[in-house]
């Protein structure tokens, strides 16, 4: 089957979860991803081991890594440096996250990777931008993707304590992001032959995930949107109930007159369907608080079981939530291959999210487990030019140790 980024080199500089993320995503479409890690590799690489004790691998590693080559460089040596740029001479794509004065500090900034390979596309993520008064502000998902952009301030119950993000949560959306960017400048450097820069953030990243709230935020004042209270609120039928057995079973039916009697039906309350306080979407917002207690209890008087059938029976819009335990046995996901299995160094096989989109009649899945910290060494730099003499004469200079 078809690899639609096959015979693409990539090269990244890049630690944690976003940029990384970006370059498994296209290590997934078919693109030889070289993964440069310092001599102690990836930070990430000791993310949650003590979660893995006895297991040859970190599975939270291997989605963000999967599929990749890594050379182990000690960039604080201009030796190492010059290898980097003698990869990048042979490559389509540099990824990195590194802030702007540290690029510059391992001669790894755009102006002079133009120089290095003229025709380079440059995807640069950062936390919150690559120039100006902030460059150089450290950013993960949770401050800049998730409380500088706003959308912490609309998470939870109003009145309740901050709610903070998932790990990774902001990571892998901006990670998307900067795919896009890459795919968007290779259609251009393929337009124009010259090189081109994609710079995307965490921050930007996050105001676009709540972009329809900040939109009422930018031109209604006056109605700038807020956290959500379940007690007095408004529209019902886009909203969380708990059911009997403490489940949670989130409603979202925007047309009130279409889908209020299928929600009424489903409840065996047909006095609520007939009643003009709840028939539109202008009454239901001005009457639907006077009977939120009423309708969760409602829902807590049957198990989620129970709602599951009358809620499908009746046609409304409806999910649960469901545990990591439901999602992975899911049957659906299962069908789409959302979930692939990959095999670790000892043989032994484990599941990996998959690339979360198809291309029709392409092979677009991770194939192979993350690399080990300078795995391919010797691999990538007799691929890059080097001889067996040189090799062994870079590894007697410590570029390859700390």
């Amino acid at each position: 089957m078809a690899l639609p980024l096959e015979n693409l080199r990539v090269v990244e500089v890049a630690s944690f979860l976003a940029a990384p993320s970006a370059a498994a995503l296209m290590a997934d479409m078919g693109a030889e991803v070289i993964k440069v890690e310092p001599p102690d590799g990836d930070t990430f690489r000791g993310n949650r081991t003590h979660l893995h004790k006895g297991r040859s691998i970190n599975y939270v590693f291997e989605v963000d890594n999967r599929g990749k080559q890594s050379i182990a460089l000690d960039l604080n040596k201009s030796k190492a440096q010059d290898v980097v740029h003698q990869l990048i001479g042979t490559a389509d794509v540099f990824v990195t996250n590194l802030t702007s004065d540290r690029t510059a500090k391992y001669s790894l900034d755009y102006q002079t990777l133009k120089k290095v390979k003229p025709d380079i596309v440059y995807g640069h993520l950062v936390g919150y931008s690559g120039s100006g008064p902030e460059a150089e502000r450290p950013g993960f998902d949770s401050t800049a993707f998730w409380a500088r952009s706003g959308v912490m301030s609309l998470m939870g119950e109003m009145g309740g304590p901050a709610v903070q993000s998932r790990p990774g949560q902001g990571d892998h959306p901006t990670g998307i992001n900067l795919l896009a960017g890459i795919l968007a400048a290779l259609r251009l450097r393929d337009q124009t032959g010259m090189a081109q820069k994609a710079e995307v953030s965490l921050l930007r990243t996050g105001l676009w995930t709540i972009a329809t709230d900040m939109q009422q935020a930018l031109n209604l004042p006056g109605h700038t949107p807020k956290q959500f209270d379940r007690a007095s609120h408004a529209l019902l039928i886009r909203s969380a109930y708990e059911t009997k057995d403490g489940r949670w079973i989130m409603l979202t039916m925007h047309n009130v007159p279409r889908y209020w009697p299928s929600l009424c039906k489903a409840l065996d309350r047909d006095d609520w369907a007939s009643d003009p306080r709840f028939n539109s979407n202008a009454t239901m917002l001005e009457h639907g608080p006077e009977i939120v207690e009423e309708l969760q209890n409602e829902f807590r008087s049957r198990d989620l079981e129970h709602w599951a059938q009358a809620l499908d029976r009746t046609g409304c819009i409806w999910a649960a939530a469901a545990s990591l335990e439901e999602v992975a046995q899911d049957p659906l996901l299962e069908s789409q291959g959302a979930i692939q299995t990959l095999q670790d160094t000892d043989g032994n096989d484990y599941r990996i999210i998959s690339t979360p989109f198809s291309i029709e009649g392409s092979d677009v899945r991770p194939k192979r487990r993350a690399p080990l910290v300078g795995e391919h060494n010797h691999q990538i730099l007799k691929a890059a030019g080097y001889s067996d003499t040189e090799i062994a004469d870079l590894a007697a200079s410590g570029i390859f140790t700390e």
